[in-house]
């Protein structure tokens, strides 16, 4: 993928399952993640 205007290579996991129970809870809503230390999360309804 290009990610900051730089090609990185991104591994993923798959499973043939319903989405994990943390991913159910946050439909309907916006997850914001400041990734770095200390950083904010918000969760909004959209």
């Amino acid at each position: 993928m290009i990610w900051d205007g730089q090609y990185r290579d991104v591994y993923i996991a798959e499973s043939e399952t319903e989405p994990l129970l943390g991913m159910a809870m946050l439909y309907g809503y916006r997850l914001q993640v400041d990734a770095v230390e200390g950083g904010i999360v918000k969760i909004e309804a959209l």
